[in-house]
């Protein structure tokens, strides 16, 4: 991935050297450069709805569907747990009684209730890749297959630790954009900032400097590439400079009051920096649950090993959950974002149908939900359905490829047009109801 916030840096400044593996691009690895290079290799088809966002929330240690969206509140104790579930505005549609935010704003959404796979491990590439075998990330696969796109914004950003996925055989120039917390970033964005005590006089040398070199390389290659490269070059100076990028990584210009709405701790923060971002024109956020905000590791793995049996999900993952999504839905309906912009959240899988004894769930992935909203996903809408126990799908089973072709159909992106990723796009088929526009 491009890092920001981990790069070689001093007093919090990119120097020298940064600076020129930014600006050279192409002596070693992938710079922000050839970033601005891959966006021209080629063109792919896209739908007719005009471009569209996505915010992918990963909800890493794997949500309970029982206590969260597919509550069972007329089976056992064991099973049901000991919260009880609430009314939401879908008429006949209930949620765990932790997530009345969500329950509120129920119309708004979607929701799969009969995911399931196989695999009971902790590895994001069944929900984030659909089960490709090459283990692509969405993120990636539709920013390689809207590499045409030349924006002024990074297309690709993850917020939040990293993922065992990625644009593998895609090549790096697909990778995200990275930042570790968004919190870190807040009033300011080095990464986007001259190096402390250069002037424009000092960078107008540096130019210079680095035409010089690339003088050296046109002598010895006069090609299209070169050309190309150049091109590049100056989007990424751009880009690098460029205030409008520099202003949207700044949460700092975003008013107290919507900070506090949006939670203060790093997910309702990483929900707020998705928003600014797709408003400034990125095309792709991958949010990624924190593991150790708290102290207690693997976001949503609530074994109740390590808080006395489901109390992590009442003190902290819920509702910091709830209200983070639910004002990331609120605030891009205001500002007629949502429209244009999906938004899904899903783990690697659900819990178990009973009560361990430690007091907690352990893994599930034979059944579980995830949410989608935006971009023309009818709201209200219900696909699938888990047992009375919510152990197994009961109708309409979904399996992770069938959601992953959900999503490109939505983004208007086609994986099938591109080698790298055709042998893996799958079985899946999307899910009609979710895709009528």
């Amino acid at each position: 991935m491009i890092n920001l916030g981990t790069v070689n840096h001093r007093n919090g400044r990119l120097h020298r050297r940064g600076f020129l593996r930014l600006g050279t691009c192409g002596f070693a690895g992938l710079t922000l450069a050839g970033a601005m290079r891959h966006s021209q290799a080629g063109r792919t088809g896209t739908s007719n709805a005009g471009p569209r966002s996505c915010i992918f929330i990963y909800l890493a240690g794997g949500p309970s569907h029982l206590e969260t969206f597919d509550p069972k509140p007329a089976a056992t104790l064991n099973i049901r747990g000991p919260w009880g579930a609430i009314p939401t505005a879908v008429p006949g549609t209930l949620f765990g009684e932790m997530l009345p935010e969500l329950a509120r704003q129920a119309n708004k959404f979607a929701l799969v209730r009969s995911l399931h796979h196989s695999n009971s491990l902790h590895q994001p590439w069944p929900m984030m890749t659909g089960n490709m075998q090459h283990k692509v990330s969405h993120g990636a696969a539709v920013s390689f297959l809207n590499r045409h796109a030349e924006l002024a914004m990074p297309f690709h950003v993850h917020v939040g630790p990293r993922l065992s996925v990625g644009a593998g055989p895609l090549g790096r120039s697909a990778e995200p954009l990275e930042i570790a917390n968004p919190l870190a970033v807040a009033g300011s964005l080095d990464e986007f900032t001259l190096s402390h005590g250069v002037d424009p006089d000092r960078l107008d040398d540096r130019q210079h400097l680095l035409q010089s070199i690339d003088g050296l390389r046109r002598m010895a290659d006069g090609s299209a590439a070169v050309r190309s490269q150049d091109a590049a070059y100056r989007r990424a100076l751009d880009m690098l400079t460029s205030t409008r990028v520099r202003d949207a990584f700044d949460l700092a210009r975003e008013s107290e009051s919507l900070r506090d709405r949006y939670g203060a701790n790093r997910f309702g923060q990483s929900c707020l920096l998705a928003r600014r971002l797709v408003e400034a024109g990125t095309r792709f956020v991958q949010i990624v649950w924190y593991d150790r905000e708290d102290g207690f590791a693997v976001g949503w793995d609530v074994h109740g090993d390590d808080l006395a049996g489901l109390v992590r999900m009442e003190q902290q993952l819920c509702p910091r959950f709830d209200q983070g999504l639910s004002i990331l839905l609120a605030d891009l309906d205001a500002r007629g974002l949502l429209a244009s912009t999906l938004v899904c959240a899903a783990g690697e899988f659900g819990r178990t149908p009973h009560i361990s004894k430690l007091g907690g769930r352990d893994h599930w992935p034979y059944c579980f939900s995830a949410l989608l909203a935006g971009a023309g996903v009818p709201g209200g809408t219900i696909v699938g359905a888990s047992d009375a126990r919510g152990a197994f799908p009961a109708d309409r089973p979904t399996t992770p490829a069938d959601f992953a072709a959900t999503l490109y159909q939505i983004l208007g992106v086609d994986p099938a047009a591109d080698d790298r990723l055709r042998p893996a796009i799958f079985e899946g088929r999307p899910i009609d109801e979710l895709c009528r526009t």
